[in-house]
């Protein structure tokens, strides 16, 4: 038919001309890659000659380049080897097989770069040096690997060989067969359709392939610029100008990832605003609009650069969290936001008085996907509605109790400073062989008006955590300060202990500060005893060393805590100035067995052996006074003889006991 052979010519000419095509740039970039080839290999000899004439004074210098140059032969794949040329001798040969002869052989000059790479032998640098004002030259010549250039340029041509000589003639039928399925067998219809006047197929001319294909340029123009925006407006919450859904579930994917392989935490918030149906109902929903826009850029402001915020409908935004170092700074800055939020807003002349409710789901706790952590971050955030709005709820309710505990804790202990909640509890310490009260340790209690007695242990190291230790600590020292001052005018002159955070004591100008309290005051420095604990010797250095050296000095002793269960080491109890050694509960509970006795009593002979005296804590039965006056300990405290009483209690105790 015809129009088969039409199909045919066209088809073969097509092939021809994609051959020809391909053929033509192959060649040229084999041409292109061997200029590129020869360009590196020229360069490099003009370096490698460069370099080596900077360091010749003589020829024979060029001997101790020998490393050089073998390493440049072993990492040029297309070199086999260098030589260093004086005239027609060979003084320098990283392969002792290439002498005068086999370097200069057959060294011809070839019009194409491809050629030269493929068919030269060498390529030759002079090395210039000058000895005294006289000009020396040597040949510095890189001989050619036709080995691995012939294996390099020929197997790319078997390839394209291989790939272009095959593959059009497969591709030459492919197409005619696609070309008369798609072409051919229309109009062979069309053909009928004349004949027999079956149904009018659409109209088709050869002239128009053209038109389609200006028509195909200008589509897939325009298709690529709307892929673009809706790319952008498929990730992009039009409104607010955030992450919308789409780009939240992408970065989650990465973020999820991320912290698998790291085994990191972070929060994800869902925060909803408060009453917002209102402001929609009452103002219109041009003025939710702005609103909404103005919370979206106050949250981002908030937020730091690393963290996401996307609006996923609505007034419902999620916010990601994530490298906090506590549950109190992500609480802080939960705070902040829901602080801004709150704010007087202005919205087209509208006062708006807005509040915020947000609900918190830790990864991997609380969800490892998507789905989950908005799941419960969710049902976290309706908790938060349910008790009151403008609240925010951890889906966890364990973690949540916990994190609101301490964030109560850490607002209530700052107020409890400024109302006089905290009170020092005095426990005696007795002398084993007296059986004389000769001190007290003075510790801190929280008696809240709301929540009754709060034990250290749950507020101490918090403060510790957010530096309140600092005013504690001082507070601490004033009030066991005057309470000596208030005993001596009774008659009572002891010692009394007062527990010192390395925090505290490491803050700037402690010493200077503590000493200026014992002169306003006029205190005997000898009556005032300061307690650390082992972990002031984790960073041992000259400023802790020198802080406590000041103390001594100044004639304030010094008692190290809950020795044995920090960084115990001998060799601070030698450097460092500590008169006094306390041993902790957890060992006097052991007395009664072989190997806790023997430590007891190994840790008493040591502070004999250094002069330092021995402090047992947490003693609670009178075996254990008979046990500590047997090995020669020389105090103890604990319940046995008293718990920590009052100030008035230990008054009453203390003279009784003189009595």
């Amino acid at each position: 038919m015809v129009i088969h052979r039409f199909i045919l010519i066209i088809t073969l000419l097509f092939t021809l001309s994609i051959y020809t095509l391909f053929g033509y740039y192959f060649f040229k970039q084999e041409e292109a890659m061997a200029s590129v080839v020869l360009k590196t290999l020229n360069s490099n000899l003009s370096e490698t000659s460069y370099q080596l004439s900077k360091n010749m004074s003589t020829k024979e210098d060029i001997v101790v380049s020998r490393p050089i140059l073998d390493r440049i032969a072993a990492s040029q794949s297309y070199i086999s080897a260098i030589v260093v040329l004086d005239a027609a001798k060979v003084v320098l040969s990283t392969d002792p097989h290439y002498g005068v002869q086999s370097v200069y052989a057959n060294n011809l000059s070839f019009e194409s770069d491809y050629k030269t790479l493929t068919e030269k032998k060498f390529l030759e640098q002079e090395i210039r040096f000058y000895v005294g004002n006289h000009l020396e030259t040597l040949t510095l010549v890189y001989v050619l690997d036709h080995h691995e250039i012939q294996t390099h340029f020929i197997q790319n041509q078997k390839d394209f060989l291989t790939y272009f000589g095959l593959l059009p003639i497969f591709l030459l039928f492919v197409m005619f067969m696609l070309l008369r399925r798609f072409i051919s067998v229309p109009l062979e219809r069309l053909r009928q359709f004349a004949y027999y006047q079956s149904a009018i197929p659409s109209a088709f001319k050869v002239r128009e392939l053209e038109s389609i294909r200006y028509s195909m340029v200008q589509t897939f123009a325009r298709l690529e610029a709307e892929k673009n925006e809706l790319y952008l407006i498929a990730r992009t919450d039009a409104l607010s100008g955030l992450a919308n859904r789409n780009s939240l579930e992408e970065y989650l994917e990465k973020l999820i990832s991320a912290s698998e392989r790291a085994n990191k935490e972070f929060a994800f918030l869902f925060l909803d605003v408060d009453h917002f149906k209102s402001v929609n109902d009452s103002l219109g929903h041009n003025v939710g609009d702005e609103l909404l826009q103005n919370v979206a850029g106050v949250i981002q402001k908030v937020v730091r650069p690393n963290d996401i915020v996307a609006r996923i409908g609505g007034d419902e935004f999620v916010i990601v969290l994530q490298d906090y170092s506590s549950y109190l700074e992500l609480s802080n800055i939960i705070e902040r936001i829901q602080k801004q939020l709150t704010r007087p807003w202005l919205i087209q002349n509208n006062p708006i008085h807005i509040s915020s409710s947000i609900g918190i789901a830790l990864y991997p706790n609380d969800g490892k996907d998507l789905v989950t952590l908005m799941k419960h971050s969710d049902i976290a955030m309706y908790q938060a509605k349910k008790q009151g709005r403008a609240q925010y709820q951890f889906f966890t309710q364990e973690l949540n109790q916990s994190i609101q505990y301490t964030i109560m804790l850490d607002k209530e202990m700052k107020w409890a400073l400024e109302h006089d909640e905290y009170e020092l509890y005095y426990q005696p310490k007795i002398d084993l062989k007296s059986g004389k009260i000769v001190g007290v340790e003075a510790l801190i209690r929280w008696n809240s008006a709301e929540r009754g007695m709060i034990t250290p242990d749950k507020f101490i190291p918090l403060a510790e955590e957010n530096g309140f230790i600092i005013k504690l600590g001082e507070w601490i020292i004033d009030e066991a300060l005057n309470q000596h001052l208030r005993w001596k005018e009774k008659g009572i002159d002891i010692v009394i202990s007062i527990n010192i955070s390395t925090k505290q004591l490491l803050y700037s100008d402690f010493v200077n500060t503590l000493i200026e309290k014992f002169e306003t005051k006029h205190i005997d420095p000898a009556s005032i005893d300061i307690e650390i604990t082992e972990y002031m010797f984790i960073d041992a250095n000259k400023e802790s060393h020198a802080i406590l050296k000041a103390i001594s000095d100044y004639g304030i002793t010094i008692s190290l805590d809950d020795f044995g269960t920090g960084y115990s080491s001998l060799s601070y109890l030698k450097k460092f100035p500590i008169d006094y050694l306390k041993i902790d509960k957890t060992f006097l509970d052991d007395y009664d067995t072989e190997d806790g006795a023997t430590f007891i009593e190994t840790i008493v002979k040591m502070g004999q052996i250094l002069k330092i005296k021995v402090v047992a804590e947490g003693v609670e039965q009178e075996a254990q006074v008979d046990f500590l006056k047997e090995i020669g300990c020389d105090q103890y405290q604990g319940y046995c003889f008293s718990k920590p009483l009052q100030a008035a209690a230990f008054e009453r105790i203390h003279f009784s006991s003189v009595v």
